[in-house]
C-alpha cells in the first residue's frame, strides 16, 4: 500500500490495513457510535472487515477513502475520516466516526478539515458532499464549520438525509 498519509496537530489520518478492523471494532459496536448510522444497529465481525476491506480498495482504486484516524499520543485508532465515492447518489462524499469517549473536543472537525483539503488539492475535486440523519446535530454543526451548505433532503440507503455541499474555491 501506498506511504501516502495525511497528519493534523492531534491525529495521524491514514490508509487502512486488513487486520486494522479488530481496533475499529470498538467503535463499529458502541451503540453511541452507531446511534446516527444508517438504522443504528452496531455491525457484525463480517460488515467492519468489509468495511475495511472496501476502504483498501477505494484507496488503491482512487487514491482516497475513509482513512482511519490515529491520535498521535496514543498510538490509538478512534474512528474514520476522509472521502468516498456515494453509490446510490452522485458525488464524493466525505465522512467521519469518532470514538465516543472523544467526541466534542474538535477532532472530527480537524480531521475533516484536513481531508476537504487533500480532495480539493491533491485529488482535483470541484464538489465534495456530506450526508448526515436530521437528527445527527454534531454532523451537520461540523459541515457547517467546514463551510458547507445545506442543498436538500435526499433518500440515502433508504434513509432520509441531509445533503451539504461545499465547491472548490477557485
Amino acid at each position: 500500500m501506498s506511504a501516502h498519509r495525511l497528519e493534523t496537530k492531534r491525529l495521524l489520518v491514514l490508509p487502512w490495513d486488513s487486520e486494522d478492523w479488530i481496533a475499529f471494532r470498538p467503535l463499529a459496536t458502541d451503540p453511541l457510535v452507531m446511534k446516527y448510522i444508517s438504522d443504528g444497529q452496531i455491525w457484525p465481525n463480517d460488515r467492519i472487515i468489509a468495511f475495511v476491506e472496501r476502504q483498501r480498495r477505494h484507496f488503491l482504486r482512487f487514491g482516497f477513502c475513509l482513512w482511519k484516524l490515529v491520535l498521535k499520543p496514543e498510538d490509538r485508532l478512534v474512528g474514520f475520516c476522509g472521502l468516498q465515492p456515494l453509490d446510490d447518489l452522485p458525488g464524493i462524499e466525505i465522512g467521519w466516526w469518532l470514538a465516543s469517549d472523544l467526541w466534542g473536543q474538535g477532532l472530527a472537525t480537524e480531521a475533516a478539515r484536513e481531508a476537504l483539503n487533500d480532495g480539493f488539492h491533491r485529488i482535483g475535486l470541484q464538489r465534495i458532499v456530506a450526508v448526515a440523519l436530521q437528527e445527527n446535530y454534531a454532523s451537520t454543526r461540523i459541515m457547517a464549520k467546514l463551510g458547507m451548505s445545506y442543498e436538500k433532503e435526499v433518500v440515502h440507503h433508504g434513509f432520509c438525509v441531509l445533503l451539504y455541499s461545499i465547491d472548490r474555491e477557485t
